[in-house]
């Protein structure tokens, strides 16, 4: 069975990144604070939404697993995330349990995309951002928002198949 991702259509691709437009999609939310470390701040929040989507919410419902993991660096840490699965109406989606956990809607737009296999860490995110950023600049597209991380596979696969992306709303 396949994992369900976020709805997308590919609009271009120029100088190694993609222009998608995305669907409205809803996902639920861990915030990670005082680490500053991604992968540590993703293995701590993935424990929680896992519970959540274990059925540690209000009703108490299992959630099926989706794909990409999402991570946002933040003022104090960093925002780690599920996306929910779209069988569910906003008004159905189970309601967290636990307080650092929240749900929250992105609206359907346009956002630039590079993909890359192999490891993600701070650097490589590092990395990967700048690169996003030098090649929207030398198409003339203005980056909104933050820029999220987004790792696909599960962490026993062999790095050279993983996918992975740094992913940035654009106007």
């Amino acid at each position: 069975m396949a994992i369900e991702k976020p709805e997308y259509r590919v609009l271009s691709t120029a100088n190694g990144i993609e222009i998608r437009d995305y669907q409205d999609h809803w996902l639920a939310e861990c915030n990670v604070e005082d680490i500053n470390d991604l992968r540590t701040a993703s293995s701590s929040a993935f424990t929680r939404l896992f519970n959540y989507i274990s059925g540690h919410n209000e009703p108490g419902q299992k959630i099926a697993m989706t794909s990409p993991v999402q991570q946002v660096k933040s003022a104090t840490g960093w925002r780690v995330s599920f996306v929910v699965p779209s069988s569910f109406k906003p008004e159905e989606i189970p309601v967290p349990l636990h307080s650092s956990i929240t749900l929250k809607k992105v609206v359907a737009g346009k956002f630039a995309a590079i993909r890359y296999r192999g490891s993600w860490n701070n650097e490589v995110f590092e990395a990967k951002t700048k690169e996003l950023m030098s090649a929207l600049k030398s198409l003339k597209m203005k980056p909104i928002g933050e820029v999220s991380s987004a790792v696909y596979n599960p962490p026993f696969t062999p790095p050279p198949l993983r996918r992975n992306e740094v992913i940035v709303r654009i106007s």
